[in-house]
């Protein structure tokens, strides 16, 4: 519910027996209207809602899909170290750990 500014006075009023609904006041014509425009309001916040929870699906898909291959290089990683160290160091730093 949207928040109301209420009044800075009290408001005095009388409660009447003959308050009538807003759908029974209105023609029949306007109230068909008014229940399509309804109904369509709600299919669209329900296709919204499906949208938005495709959307968080695809994404944690991706998520997953990167973890995964993360997963995989940095244990490729651990088992290459050394091995593609030795391959990309220049001569000099070789031959500076050698000697020290």
């Amino acid at each position: 519910m949207c928040s109301v500014p209420k009044p800075k006075r009290r408001v005095k009023a009388r409660i009447a027996n003959t308050s009538v609904g807003i759908l029974s006041s209105m023609s029949s014509e306007k109230r068909l209207n008014f229940a399509d425009c309804a109904n369509q309001a709600s299919d669209r916040r329900i296709e919204a809602k499906q949208l938005k929870r495709e959307e968080k699906y695809r994404i944690n898909k991706l998520i997953v899909k990167k973890n995964n291959a993360q997963k995989i290089t940095a244990k490729n990683n651990i088992n290459q170290s050394w091995f593609y160290w030795l391959l990309n160091t220049p001569f000099r730093k070789l031959m500076r750990k050698l000697i020290s």
